[in-house]
């Protein structure tokens, strides 16, 4: 056989490559023969260089419904740890295609039979895919996710919809696949210190503005141009001008303190005059302190003060290209409104989605 890339270890060992017709063959029979030779043929598409093609064929193995007491099951479980190896060492020349977008893709549009079982088992995938692959070279679908209103579901809810679906007992080969991820990739999970979120008064917004400056080299690059993040911070960040805020038009400030960091966030809001809206200014935490369930906290906390000041209604604005932060905003149950492009002088532009929640 003239191979390309070395044999896959989690795949069977071949003795020969197989073909499409082989598979095809099998018509709308989703056994455990079916299975096998979908892991059989992904093999074949590895070692030959294909590896995006691969991936579509251990879709397919993903299919079928067989019970957990299936052999070939004992032989080569689902293929989650298949998945997450290839991705991880997905080779630079070959084309992979954006698989975090394929599955998202895959779980929102899923057809009949085993419609529930084969969406979430995309979805894992699809998780999977998330925990691997950097987001900057492989974006989700931010048009699908705004238009069709998509929430990405969280690590507990496909733990939650496998358990209930599946007939394989899968939810622990795909948490190992996530887990050994995580190891290969020096990703551990961070664990939530003691949080406190407390009102601030005039004379600690430095500390917003320093905290300000250093997230937003964080998370901005790529986003906005270097000129406009300068700008932005030069205009909005000055002590003075968010005294004047708070003076002015009852803003609130606040900063998200954890044990043993410090202060690693900070959130503004205000109550729009005469109307029963809260509007968020600011929410921002320092990229090392993302993952631990923080931001949700601080839109919980946020959400709670604006129901005390007589509000039914929570919005903000989220850059357009700021994926991360518009899947918290959806996942904490803020729709789509509209699209809001604002002039902010020097000839820089704000190109926002507004979004809102009901309190």
């Amino acid at each position: 056989m003239n191979l390309i890339n070395q044999p896959h270890p989690f795949l069977p060992e071949i003795g020969r490559l197989y073909q499409a017709e082989e598979v095809n063959a099998f018509g709308k029979d989703r056994g455990a023969a079916f299975y096998e030779i979908c892991h059989q043929y992904a093999q074949t598409l590895w070692i030959t260089g294909f590896p995006a093609k691969c991936i579509l064929l251990l879709n397919r193995a993903l299919s079928c419904t067989l019970p957990a007491s299936a052999p070939t099951l004992q032989r080569w479980p689902l293929p989650y740890q298949a998945l997450a190896w290839l991705l991880i060492h997905r080779p630079e020349n070959q084309f992979i295609g954006n698989p975090r977008r394929h599955w998202q893709h895959l779980a929102t549009r899923m057809v009949e039979p085993n419609k529930d079982l084969r969406t979430w088992r995309a979805w894992a995938c699809w998780y999977l895919a998330k925990e691997i692959l950097p987001e900057t070279a492989f974006p989700p679908d931010l048009k699908q996710i705004r238009l069709e209103q998509v929430t990405e579901p969280t690590y507990a809810e496909i733990t939650a919809h496998l358990s209930r679906l599946s007939p394989a007992d899968e939810v622990t080969p795909w948490q190992a696949a996530v887990d050994w991820s995580r190891a290969q990739l020096g990703h551990a999970v961070a664990e939530v210190a003691e949080t406190r979120i407390r009102r601030i008064a005039a004379d600690e917004l430095p500390k917003v503005q320093n905290l300000g400056h250093k997230i937003w080299a964080q998370c901005y690059p790529g986003i906005l141009s270097e000129q406009q993040i300068d700008y932005m911070l030069t205009i909005w960040y000055q002590p003075a001008a968010m005294a004047r805020e708070m003076e002015q038009r009852g803003v609130w400030y606040a900063l998200v303190e954890v044990a043993g960091h410090g202060a690693v966030g900070y959130v503004s809001f205000e109550k729009y005059p005469e109307t029963d809206l809260c509007f968020i200014n600011k929410l921002y935490l320092m990229a090392e302190m993302h993952g631990r369930g923080l931001g949700a906290l601080m839109l919980d906390w946020v959400s709670d003060r604006a129901r005390e000041l007589g509000c039914n209604h929570l919005q903000l604005r989220v850059n357009k290209a700021n994926a991360p932060a518009i899947r918290a905003y959806l996942r904490a149950g803020f729709i789509f409104l509209d699209d809001v492009c604002s002039d902010i002088g020097s000839g820089f532009f704000m190109d926002d989605f507004r979004m809102e929640k009901g309190l």
